[in-house]
């Protein structure tokens, strides 16, 4: 297969770079997923809808055991292409890090088209800011925030990596961990999907928020993705983590056999995983 994709067919793109094209029974694992969510947010000790901006969606969710002191930071994106999906899908994924003793706030933000991708990148940045600001009512050590995000989610965390941090008032090194979960990390792609009728994402737009590489040595990069995504998915996470190494930051790069770009979804809410695993000693080490 060529893995230029600009020479691609419509078919093949789609097939490639549209996650609910490759796999059949996609709305299946979104919905078990959801239904997990919610039993997690019922079950697990959490603070629902905080705002951290002005925006009906700009709001996070928190999760954590009662009492906590100088707990470390997981802060959670989710995914749906920029212009679906919410928060509330993915309460799940906090379990494991609850269990031990970690701070998790998982982030909403504005969706496409009502607002454009570097709105939603500003608000992801101000989200953050907003967490290492307050965290500490709740427990939290702001010096010890790692953060994750699936599909468009992890493109958002490839994006904070490139922020200069300094011009917030806050650290330089405020991001201390990062885990991106099977991301797009070419934007422009979209551009040529069907699944931007929906998005309405400019050429512009797409360029602007392309991510580049950390801009501050990040020691604790963990790059995911399924076995079961198509290859010019697969590839494309390989292009990006050799842009990171190729900057002298240390990668951690996986491809998780027998897991779709959805069934992630479930399987990272089981402690037990071993990935999941991998993801928690990070976040406990940082």
């Amino acid at each position: 297969m060529n893995y230029n994709w600009k020479k691609l067919s419509k078919i093949e793109l789609e097939k490639n770079y549209n996650p609910r094209e490759s796999v059949a029974n996609f709305s299946t694992y979104i919905e078990e997923y959801k239904n997990i969510g919610k039993k997690s947010r019922e079950e697990l000790p959490c603070i629902l809808e905080v705002s951290y901006g002005h925006s009906p969606l700009q709001k996070v969710d928190i999760f954590g055991k009662k009492n906590l002191k100088k707990a470390n930071v997981h802060i959670f994106i989710h995914g749906g292409y920029w212009r679906a999906l919410d928060k509330s899908d993915h309460s799940q994924l906090a379990k494991p890090f609850v269990k031990e003793g970690i701070l998790y706030f998982s982030v909403n933000h504005d969706l496409c088209p009502n607002v454009s991708l570097s709105k939603i990148v500003q608000q992801i940045t101000n989200s953050i800011i907003w967490i290492y600001n307050n965290c500490k009512k709740y427990g939290g050590n702001p010096d010890k925030i790692s953060i994750s995000g699936h599909s468009a989610g992890a493109h958002l965390c490839a994006m904070m990596l490139s922020i200069d941090w300094s011009k917030f008032n806050v650290p330089t090194k405020i991001i201390k961990g990062v885990v991106l979960i099977s991301g797009i990390y070419e934007p422009e792609i979209v551009l040529n999907l069907s699944v931007n009728e929906e998005i309405k994402l400019s050429k512009q737009e797409a360029l602007r928020n392309t991510p580049t590489h950390p801009i501050n040595n990040i020691q604790n990069i963990l790059i995911c993705v399924g076995g079961e995504e198509p290859k010019g998915w697969i590839e494309q996470t390989k292009l990006y983590a050799k842009k990171i190494v190729n900057k002298g930051n240390n990668l951690d790069f996986s491809i998780l056999e027998k897991e779709n770009h959805f069934s992630l979804m479930i399987s990272f809410s089981n402690s037990n995983n071993t990935y999941v695993k991998k993801i928690i000693h990070m976040a406990k080490n940082i």
